[in-house]
């Protein structure tokens, strides 16, 4: 019995690993296409960042600073869609994005919105937070890459929620 567990729990493990591996090479197959913009920065940068950030805002709340701190990685590809074949590379990309979510039993949608042509959704992914948005012209994909779990995601955008409300 053991071992059955011990094997499943590696199985899960390694499908979860996969997962990001999917969403990692997604972008990746495209950050070499010159139609697409493509940024990375790796957690070095972003914790600097953070770092500079919190020094000039007088301390940010310790739980959304922590949580910053998770993340290992952000990557955005962004595709501008002038003409017809990347309109049509823009459904192309993000058919194979929503394979990957939906092989992904551990994705949870946390935000979708549609308005006059534009959508963006939010993702918990095995591996971090995936955001799409998709407008007429233009489609971007941002991944957080980190030990963001749903709880940490849930609490982070709780505690954004309420201090928007205490400005208000």
């Amino acid at each position: 019995m053991k071992k059955i567990t011990i094997l499943a729990a590696t199985l899960l493990m390694m499908a979860m690993t996969a997962q990001a591996q999917e969403i990692e090479k997604l972008l990746s197959k495209y950050s070499n296409d010159e139609r697409f913009t493509y940024v990375s920065l790796n957690a070095d940068l972003i914790t600097s960042g953070l770092s500079f950030i919190d020094s000039k805002l007088n301390n940010i709340d310790k739980i959304v600073k922590d949580e910053l701190l998770k993340i290992k990685g952000l990557k955005v590809l962004t595709l501008e869609s002038k003409l017809a074949s990347e309109k049509k590379l823009t459904e192309q990309v993000i058919t194979e994005l929503n394979n990957i979510i939906k092989k992904d039993s551990n994705s949870e949608a946390f935000l979708e919105t549609r308005s006059q042509g534009n959508e963006t959704k939010i993702y918990a992914t095995s591996e971090g937070l995936l955001i799409v948005n998709k407008e007429p012209k233009e489609l971007s994909i941002v991944f957080l890459s980190g030990e963001l779990s749903r709880k940490s995601i849930k609490e982070f955008i709780s505690n954004i929620s309420k201090q928007n409300k205490k400005q208000f």
